[in-house]
């Protein structure tokens, strides 16, 4: 994904990306036009990283015996997180903003940067500083400007600014390379903020560029995958890279229209459905164990408080199966063995 991010980038750069599965394919002709509704919008679109859309499938039996349309999760705990800071991303059925997976930080307002309200009913609004602080603030930049020593800016050589201009755009280009990847065409497009290429581009070149951008030794000693684009480190990325973007302050929103958007295939068979369901409490155990885990990853940041206890029981919920395995098998040893776990009467 990581790859075709950049492809898409060096040939046209659009504001937005659709993720879909290979086993998901439209059932609505507005899907896209539901997400522009949000992203477009003046006042949410410039904080919000990605719309996310509930999976649906086709093929399920009457009685869904293997739990494939996980009502809870879709229809109760993600339309929960909405009210919240937005839902999870669950891998497909998902428009992304551009400049989200880029890693850089949404445009947030000061009301968005107040603390939540769990933060403020625990430890109090934020107080006001007092006229006499203010007032000693000000005077001591007052003195600071005044003290300061005034130089001619006339005096100082040319060839000294030049080389400070040079040294310093220098290191500016050597901290993109680090975080991008060395391709000039590729960097300048992660500025343009409403997509798009320069007319006058050739297209002989973009195409040698986008070649370039998918090479298999192009991420290394990058950020991509540590912090822009998918998050590796997990088989469930889907989780990873949400989060990711969520602590930087990004929202997301849950788009449920009457008509589903996207459907996919669901597993047919019980061996089907155990490999899936084993795959993502795989995942969440890794997410559990890494430096990225929801529990300890950026606190002091912009990941509010109740978005992260969604996050920390989407990992450790595998760990719920110990003690339902001790539930399960307690009854069939005390039956087998005649002795019970609650002490008996005497």
């Amino acid at each position: 994904m990581n790859a075709l991010i950049r492809v898409s980038a060096v040939l046209t750069n659009g504001a937005y990306l659709l993720n879909v599965d290979c086993d998901h394919y439209f059932n609505s002709s507005k899907a896209l036009r539901e997400a522009m509704c949000f992203m477009m919008d003046p006042a949410l679109g410039r904080k919000t990283c990605y719309v996310q859309f509930p999976q649906r499938f086709d093929g399920i039996d009457l009685h869904d015996r293997y739990a494939n349309r996980n009502i809870v999760f879709f229809d109760i705990n993600m339309k929960g997180l909405d009210g919240i800071q937005g839902p999870m991303y669950v891998g497909t059925g998902c428009c992304f903003n551009r400049q989200a997976l880029y890693g850089y930080d949404p445009v947030l307002t000061e009301a968005d940067l107040e603390p939540n309200i769990v933060v403020k009913s625990c430890c109090g609004g934020r107080k006001k500083k007092s006229k006499s602080y203010m007032d000693n603030k000000n005077r001591m930049m007052k003195r600071t400007e005044s003290s300061a020593p005034i130089f001619n800016m006339d005096d100082i050589e040319e060839g000294i600014e030049g080389y400070e201009d040079e040294r310093s755009m220098l290191m500016s280009q050597k901290r993109l390379e680090k975080r991008f990847g060395q391709s000039p065409i590729f960097t300048a497009s992660t500025f343009m903020t409403q997509g798009g290429i320069p007319p006058s581009t050739n297209p002989a070149s973009l195409l040698k560029e986008a070649i370039h951008v998918i090479s298999c030794g192009y991420e290394d000693k990058t950020e991509w995958g540590k912090e822009i684009g998918w998050i590796y480190g997990s088989v469930t990325e889907d989780i990873l890279t949400g989060f990711k973007m969520h602590a930087r302050g990004w929202i997301s929103i849950y788009c449920m229209p009457p008509r589903p958007c996207f459907k996919g295939s669901a597993p047919i068979n019980l061996s089907d459905r155990l490999n899936q369901v084993l795959r993502w409490a795989l995942g969440s155990v890794e997410i559990l164990f890494s430096r990225h885990c929801p529990i300890w990853y950026n606190y002091g940041g912009r990941l509010k408080l109740l978005e992260r206890v969604a996050y920390i029981n989407t990992i450790v919920y595998p760990l719920t199966s110990l003690p339902l395995i001790a539930y399960c098998v307690l009854p069939a040893i005390c039956l087998l063995t005649n002795k019970f776990i609650i002490p008996a009467d005497q």
